[in-house]
Parts: C-alpha cells; structure tokens; sequence
C-alpha cells in the first residue's frame, strides 16, 4: 500500500522553518534513503507539503510521521491518504482483471 500525506502548518510557520528546516531536510533524506519516502516537495506557495510513502503499513507511516521534526515540535498536522497505486510512468493495471489482482494482493 502507498499513501499520500498532506502536512499543514499549524504553527508559526516562519519560526518552523528558523528552528527546524535542516532537521526536517535530514530526516527527509534518511526516509528517502530508507526506501520509504518515494516522491515529495511542497505546494507552489509553501502552505502544504505533500510526502507519498510506498510499501508499508498504516501504522507505520502514522508512527513515522509523528517522528517528522515539523509535526512532532507541532509545527504541522499530517492527513494520510492510503492510496492504491494501479499505474505508474506508464506502468500498471490498465484492464479490469489485471487491476482487480493488483487490489486483492495486498
């Protein structure tokens, strides 16, 4: 399963990123390394970060996300999306039977 993830500000936005910005960018990197940040990068205007997440479990993008230095100094709040991913760079289900296998394997 991926997943989606919407990070809002929900604190002082400047300060977050005068304190915390080289800690979130770490820890960005060190999922990204990890394999478990897949796509990731903020809205044109700065109000929403958005992080895709690939192949693991509800609970842990919950977990992992809690550890984010944004959300855990309170800084954001987090939505996740779990999200089926069918087609990819052109890659993917693009039939009915296909996609219903895709869906019930995980």
């Amino acid at each position: 399963m991926w997943f989606l993830t919407l990070h809002r500000w929900t604190g002082d936005r400047q300060e977050a990123i005068r304190s915390s910005l080289d800690d979130h960018l770490a820890w960005m990197r060190k999922q990204q390394l990890a394999g478990k940040v897949l796509i990731a990068g903020p809205t044109p205007d700065q109000t929403l970060g958005i992080i895709v997440f690939g192949h693991m479990s509800a609970a842990d993008v919950d977990e992992l996300c809690s550890q984010e230095p944004f959300i855990a100094r309170g800084y954001r709040e987090c939505e996740v999306i779990p999200w089926e991913v069918h087609h990819l760079l052109g890659i993917g289900g693009f039939d009915v039977k296909t996609i219903a296998a895709m869906t019930q394997s995980g």
